[in-house]
């Protein structure tokens, strides 16, 4: 009986607002890489019609559309807001300062670079591919750093007094793959390509003496709305015991665990600096599991999207949210926001989870 109630008093703790109770050092800066579960404005910069640039995204905290893919807040937002810092902005975004950070992750962004997809004929129908990968981003951030900082000295103090986030990342990757034809095994064996990309991305902003870093795992991909509704078996041995499609699942928990090995490594490569790894996974499919012990409301199933445009999961490729004529659901508590990203109420937990060891290791 003890252990149940410290389990609940943790989940009620973390279900509140993020707070500073187990603050690491004091950051200066915060610069993130990634995609769309992380970007805070730049896809809508580069594509201004993209719907996520429309109500209702945004509107439980900012009442207006920033970009971000979901209806508030993002676990960049509600971990900047824990270490006292400015949320962090677009590097896209014209007339900000960014002496506390910037922000170089892009929607649809890739681990891989564009070419690749190119090369390899793995162009999927009505999605575009954008030049925004993780050595696009790289590039931004090179740009930066002059305006930040001059000499190599200057700028090893500033960045070792930064925190650094690596995704998370590659999810549109496999994503990419298994829409333009490719089968969920060719999407699995290219997880060691995805992975290194991103480690090597790492190990190059570690060289500039960064000694602060996170780098996030990908979420459940078999979990998400858009997933279960795209490639929906009638082999109900095909879904795990929550009601994912686990042969998805297979390829993110093929890169969570690649990607811990990595950062094992990098620990060993990189001894002074603090290197974590920070997990989606879990709190996701726990979420899924137990929605209501964690406070989300189920509208009949867990798995269903706040916005979209109706079906089992309210997912619909041709109405997604943010489109005209498209409807949201009355409460914004559910676990997944609009088929593919989630809510605020789920990334304040998550981000909860990272700053108080739950869901990262060590914590951030």
């Amino acid at each position: 009986m003890g252990l149940v109630l410290a389990f609940l008093l943790a989940v009620t703790t973390l279900s509140q607002q993020v707070t500073c109770t187990t603050l690491r050092p004091s950051y200066k800066a915060i610069f993130n890489f990634g995609d769309a579960y992380c970007d805070t404005g730049n896809l809508i910069i580069l594509e201004p019609t993209e719907y996520i640039g429309n109500l209702p995204y945004g509107e439980t905290f900012f009442n207006r559309p920033t970009g971000r893919a979901s209806n508030g807040r993002l676990v960049l937002d509600f971990i900047a807001q824990s270490i006292a810092l400015p949320l962090v902005p677009p590097y896209l975004a014209k007339g900000q300062d960014f002496s506390k950070g910037a922000n170089f992750a892009v929607g649809r962004a890739t681990a891989l670079d564009s070419k690749f997809y190119q090369d390899n004929n793995m162009i999927p129908p009505s999605i575009a591919l954008l030049n925004t990968s993780l050595s696009v981003q790289l590039e931004w951030f090179e740009n930066l750093k002059s305006s930040l900082c001059n000499t190599t000295d200057e700028c090893n103090l500033y960045f070792r007094g930064s925190l650094i986030l690596v995704g998370t990342i590659g999810l549109f990757d496999y994503t990419i793959m298994v829409s333009a034809g490719k089968t969920v095994e060719y999407a699995n064996s290219k997880v060691p390509i995805v992975v290194s990309s991103i480690t090597s991305a790492a190990r190059s902003l570690l060289d500039q003496g960064v000694q602060h870093m996170v780098l996030a795992g990908v979420v459940p991909l078999g979990c998400l709305p858009r997933i279960l509704t795209v490639y929906v078996s009638p082999n109900g041995s095909d879904y795990d015991s929550i009601g994912c499609l686990q042969r998805y699942n297979d390829i993110s928990q093929n890169h969570n665990r690649i990607l811990q090995d990595a950062v094992k490594q990098l620990q060993i490569e990189f001894p002074k600096a603090v290197i974590s790894y920070a997990d989606y996974y879990q709190p996701i499919t726990e979420f899924l599991a137990k929605p209501t012990l964690y406070g989300f409301t189920v509208n009949g199933s867990p798995f269903v999207a706040f916005c979209g445009g109706g079906g089992p999961y309210n997912y619909n490729s041709s109405a997604v949210c943010g489109q005209s004529g498209v409807t949201a659901c009355p409460d914004p508590t559910t676990v997944n926001w609009d088929g593919i990203a989630f809510t605020e109420k789920a990334y304040n937990i998550i981000a909860n989870g990272w700053r108080n060891g739950l869901y990262a290791i060590p914590p951030i």
